[in-house]
């Protein structure tokens, strides 16, 4: 898998044969189908294998910090930051996921900023009275929204520092001193 995604960003993925991918990770062709149907069926194994990663990183045990706010922004980033966010690779992705069972990167980013969120109400940094999944939810579309943003050319600072200002302005709320909630 490794060895596919090098040479998708190398040369593209739609350049990019099964047979470069055998030959590169000196494997046989029928090993590679043994494993995968087509080479649009790697990408959502690269994407479970990248969020197993992503998971591990967010141990505490593994270097993450102690706070779940500072998990929730470090996941945003290392997500940003990854290889399977290169934009065309992206597109590629979402739509492999969506015609494949398996793994759906959408769903698991959500799934992944839910449970940091239910950690971060245990560790009263985010409103227990809020659902984790609808939190989530918002943190996951915040986060694309700003990828798709920064992948068309805006880009008032490094995409890192914007999920984390972003982050920041959703906890922290945008409401003015004269603002009340109407029904």
């Amino acid at each position: 898998m490794e060895t596919a995604l090098r040479l998708f960003r190398e040369h593209g993925y739609d350049a990019t044969t099964v047979e470069e991918i055998t030959e590169a990770a000196d494997v046989a062709k029928g090993t590679f189908f043994n494993y995968f149907e087509t080479k649009e069926a790697v990408l959502p194994a690269l994407a479970g294998l990248r969020l197993q990663q992503l998971e591990e990183s967010l141990l505490p045990e593994h270097g993450a910090p102690a706070s779940p706010v500072a998990r929730i922004k470090l996941a945003l980033r290392l997500v940003a930051e990854d290889s399977l966010s290169d934009p065309a690779l992206t597109r590629r992705l979402f739509a492999a996921g969506m015609r494949h069972q398996g793994i759906r990167p959408v769903h698991a980013l959500m799934k992944l900023l839910s449970e940091q969120v239910r950690q971060a109400q245990a560790a009263g940094e985010i409103s227990a009275d809020l659902d984790p999944i609808h939190v989530g939810g918002m943190l996951r579309a915040l986060f694309f929204q700003q990828v798709i943003v920064y992948h068309h050319g805006y880009r008032p600072a490094p995409l890192p520092e914007t999920l984390n200002t972003m982050v920041n302005l959703l906890l922290d709320g945008i409401a003015g001193p004269k603002w009340r909630q109407v029904s």
